[in-house]
């Protein structure tokens, strides 16, 4: 039995439903800490390394899940998967909000982190790509479009709902939404990848790259998987540092609060609106070039902060080519695998890229700090710009890598 791309409707509902179930997962289970936290050490008592580590530990946990999370969606499909992933990011909040010592605090983030693996980007990815075939990237695309718009939906409410309730009662109301709408979403409303008795209809395009690389390779080029992994790896530890770094950097370099929170602001729409112009005019951009222009705005953004003298317009400027990267990367980290290893691994593949991800991810809020006080505002800048090069760097190197193996790189999943 071979499966076939669903109709445009089945995929049309499928984003409907992750769309949703996606803003929701990032806004419970990611985005509520950075307003919650806080409370938490306030209540508590307890320190910063131990509140914010279970965020660390939720990451990790989240990385070593994440292969065995893939491996079943590609055995059993998205939708099982995703229902667990509801289901136990309900549990492991609800954990949370119970919590009152740091074995049973830091036991809950664990949860959560499994959660991560079956309810964030990466099995949404590996579920839209059984369904959309050809059309996976413009799917991700549109999905990804959607997900961005997590933060500006979930901090919001919640800091609205910390004004009237604790936060273990937060915490349980997002609990409840996972459990009564991202969970029901996933198993009745997500459709089931669809399966014929013969070959796929032949397509009257030329096959993307990821459907011959499919067609071509039963086994993993792990040198290839190792080098996008290097990518997502680096371009994710400086987002995750300044994530929490942001504000203080930008202090550190001259910049009053008020102009880096100003400069902030620009990041969430920079980073939609990439997406955006992927979507509309990225066609003639293969998947391997898309990683490519993901990762070079990465240097010159810091080379920017690095060169010009500190004001609101260099900040903002930076901001948006940063935010502009970092919403290109989330596509590229989706495609990317679709046009270099067989489609039928590619939920396994999506997992063995997010460990090592989540691993500098949990760990770049922590040592970026450490970097902050020894080497300064500019050594810290300088080192943000080296990852951005040594992230550009691998996907040229992966570029050439492929093209020596003769792999055609040029042609983008379809439209």
């Amino acid at each position: 039995m071979k499966d076939a791309p669903a109709p445009d409707s089945t995929v049309a509902r499928a984003l409907a439903v992750l769309g949703i179930t996606q803003i929701a997962a990032w806004g419970s289970l990611f985005y509520a800490m950075a307003l919650v936290g806080p409370r938490i050490r306030l209540e508590t008592g307890w320190s910063d390394t131990l509140v914010f580590g279970g965020f660390s530990v939720a990451l990790v946990t989240s990385g070593l899940a994440a292969p065995l999370a893939g491996r079943l969606i590609d055995r059993h499909g998205g939708r099982p998967v995703l229902t667990a992933g509801s289901l136990l990011g309900a549990a492991g909040l609800a954990l949370l909000a119970t919590s009152h010592g740091a074995a049973w605090y830091l036991a809950s983030w664990a949860v959560i982190g499994v959660a991560m693996a079956g309810a964030l980007y990466d099995p949404a990815f590996a579920t839209l790509a059984q369904l959309a075939g050809p059309r996976t990237r413009t799917a991700i695309s549109l999905l990804t479009l959607a997900g961005g718009f997590a933060s500006t939906v979930s901090w919001p409410l919640t800091l609205w709902m910390l004004g009237r309730l604790d936060w273990r009662d937060v915490l349980l109301v997002h609990a409840a939404g996972q459990a009564l709408l991202c969970a029901p979403l996933h198993a009745f409303a997500l459709p089931t990848r669809p399966r014929t008795g013969g070959a796929a209809p032949a397509s009257p395009r030329p096959p993307d790259d990821g459907a011959r690389s499919s067609t071509r390779r039963a086994g993993l080029d792990w040198t290839a998987l190792g080098l996008f992994a290097l990518v997502v790896a680096a371009h994710g530890f400086v987002t995750s540092a300044l994530s929490v770094h942001l504000v203080r950097l930008l202090d550190m370099l001259g910049l009053s609060e008020g102009q880096a929170v100003i400069a902030g602001v620009f990041i969430g729409p920079a980073q939609v609106g990439a997406r955006l112009l992927e979507l509309l005019f990225g066609s003639r951009l293969s998947a391997l070039g898309l990683g490519v222009v993901a990762t070079a705005m990465l240097p010159f953004a810091f080379a920017l902060l690095y060169g010009a003298e500190p004001s609101t317009a260099v900040a903002i400027l930076f901001a948006l080519i940063y935010g502009a990267s970092n919403g290109l990367i989330t596509i590229a980290r989706g495609v990317v695998p679709l046009a270099l290893f067989s489609r039928d691994r590619y939920g396994e593949v999506l997992g063995l890229i997010a460990a090592p991800a989540l691993a500098t991810k949990s760990a770049a809020p922590i040592l970026f700090a450490v970097f902050m006080i020894g080497w300064g505002a500019n050594g810290t800048v300088a080192l943000c710009g080296a990852l951005g090069i040594l992230a550009a760097g691998a996907m040229l190197v992966l570029g050439a890598v492929r093209r020596r193996a003769g792999d055609a790189l040029e042609p983008p999943l379809s439209r």
